[in-house]
């Protein structure tokens, strides 16, 4: 028999953010390609970047300037990344 809340745990079809999903799997059980790879909004990119790893191809999903700004303040200062910082209120800190 088909455990429902199993495949609905584990499996990104079945949630509303699959980039959530792609971040919480791989922090919690294991960081893997066929996770990380669900991982597209900027949020959660810049979450995966801090707290997990921070991949390339992951990193270059952090497009919000609020999170483009604390990338470069708390990881790393990339060119690539602060050409997204366009908030006023973040420009003037």
């Amino acid at each position: 028999m088909i455990n429902f809340l199993y495949i609905r745990e584990h499996s990104p079809e079945y949630h509303e953010s699959k980039s959530q999903w792609a971040y919480w799997h791989c922090k919690n059980f294991k960081d893997r390609k066929e996770a990380y790879k669900h991982i597209t909004d900027s949020t959660w990119a810049f979450a995966y970047c801090r707290n997990i790893k921070d991949r390339p191809s992951v990193r270059k999903y952090i497009t919000d300037s609020w999170d483009a700004y604390f990338y470069c303040k708390d990881i790393k200062d990339r060119p690539e990344i602060r050409k997204y910082i366009t908030h006023r209120e973040v420009l003037i800190k």
